[in-house]
């Protein structure tokens, strides 16, 4: 039993627990110890009475100290006290006088019962059971010593046993369920890494496709559009870092931005919704933008009119920001590859907390029913890149008429 507590606080919660259980079962049979030996010394006017009141208030007071403090020095000192106090007990109980044939009274049942309840120093079941165990043998042995003294019959007590018998009980109940749900805590939590280790494993294994995707098709579609000659020379190095990309160790790391990007894929070209030039590209070095997309449309050859403000992408994190640029240029390079046009045009917006790039052209368009199970491009370079960032993507094309891409992320991100 772990009252929904984690493994690491369960063992330790519910020691204390049942201790303060026994200690308070203790603290009662001390008592009435107390209250007897009152009576006796009072309406009996026997004053030996007054000396068992005192034995059992001196037990309860070091009892005392041991819930405070569960040390094994007071437990020890406690157990000493315990005894000799059942020691004097005995000799004072045993006495002809009162008649008692055997050690087995309701009398010498009560110190006896509080020695069981010892509790102790430290946690678990086992250590739990060794203090009852020493005090049940210390009571038993001290009822002995003083029956043998007082020329009386010793005999085991039963309500002693019984209550040892219960610690027993309770306390490998609950080391064993304790074990069973320990194995079950395990079991969960293996389960639950073994979860998390394969999200992460599909989470990489995504971008891997995405990225050799990407830079394998980029590429292609950029020596397409350059025709026959020499390749040129900014995209030969653009080749070249982007296979350093893939055989290093950042390959999963989308590298849409920062510093050289643009100077890698190329300079963007691309009109303004007025028709105005636009070719070095907005925003700021330390600001998201869209170099990689307007490189990979100026690499194949597309041409890109742009409404909106670059600046709303600021909104999101670079790791966020360079998924979309990734998605975008995607998206732009399917334009240039199926769509039979040479011109798109790129929306950028924020609304809802919410920053929207929408990628529309006027070419042949598709039914993406039909688009073939072993076509990587929408299914993960796009949609499942964009679904990483917790965003969505809405496509509607109609053939003859042309494609609307529209790719949502939230803002913020890493």
């Amino acid at each position: 039993m772990t009252l929904g507590l984690p493994g690491h606080l369960a063992r330790d919660s519910l020691s204390r627990a049942l201790a303060h259980a026994g200690h308070c079962a203790a603290w009662v049979c001390l008592g009435l110890g107390v209250v007897v030996g009152a009576i006796g010394a009072t309406v009996g006017g026997d004053s030996v009475g007054w000396t068992g009141a005192a034995l059992c208030a001196l037990m309860a007071l070091t009892l005392l100290l041991v819930a405070r403090r569960p040390t094994v020095t007071w437990t020890l000192l406690y157990l000493v006290v315990g005894t000799g106090t059942v020691l004097a007990l005995t000799v004072i109980v045993m006495d002809p006088a009162y008649r008692f044939e055997t050690t087995n009274n309701v009398i010498l049942a009560l110190p006896r019962v509080a020695l069981v309840l010892v509790g102790g120093a430290g946690a678990g079941s086992v250590l739990g059971i060794t203090w009852a165990a020493l005090g049940y043998g210390l009571g038993e042995a001290a009822a002995f010593l003083g029956a043998a003294l007082a020329g009386g019959a010793w005999s085991p007590n039963v309500a002693a046993a019984t209550a040892f018998g219960i610690v027993v009980v309770v306390r490998t109940f609950d080391g064993v369920s304790r074990r069973s749900d320990s194995r079950r805590e395990t079991g969960l939590h293996r389960a639950s890494q073994q979860t998390r280790e394969l999200a992460i494993r599909h989470d990489y294994e995504l971008r891997a496709t995405a990225r050799l995707h990407d830079t394998a098709l980029s590429h292609l579609v950029a020596i397409a559009a350059a025709g026959s000659g020499p390749v040129d020379e900014r995209l030969r190095d653009g080749i070249r870092q982007d296979l350093g990309l893939i055989v290093g160790r950042d390959w999963a790391i989308d590298h849409g931005h920062g510093p050289g990007a643009g100077d890698r894929a190329g300079v963007a070209r691309r009109t303004d919704a007025a028709g105005g030039p636009d070719g070095e590209g907005a925003g700021t070095d330390d600001a998201p933008t869209l170099e990689h997309a307007f490189a990979a449309a100026a690499n194949a050859g597309l041409d890109v009119r742009m409404t909106g403000d670059l600046a709303v992408l600021g909104l999101l994190g670079r790791s966020r920001a360079a998924a979309l640029d990734a998605a975008v240029a995607q998206c732009l390079i399917n334009v240039a590859r199926h769509a039979d046009v040479d011109e798109a045009e790129l929306a950028i917006g924020y609304g809802g907390g919410e920053v929207t790039v929408a990628v529309m052209d006027s070419g042949v368009g598709f039914d993406e029913s039909e688009v073939p199970e072993d076509r990587i491009g929408l299914r993960t370079s796009i949609r499942a890149r964009i679904e990483q960032e917790g965003g969505a993507v809405r496509l509607w094309s109609t053939k003859g008429i042309g494609t609307t891409i529209v790719l949502t992320v939230p803002e913020g991100g890493e």
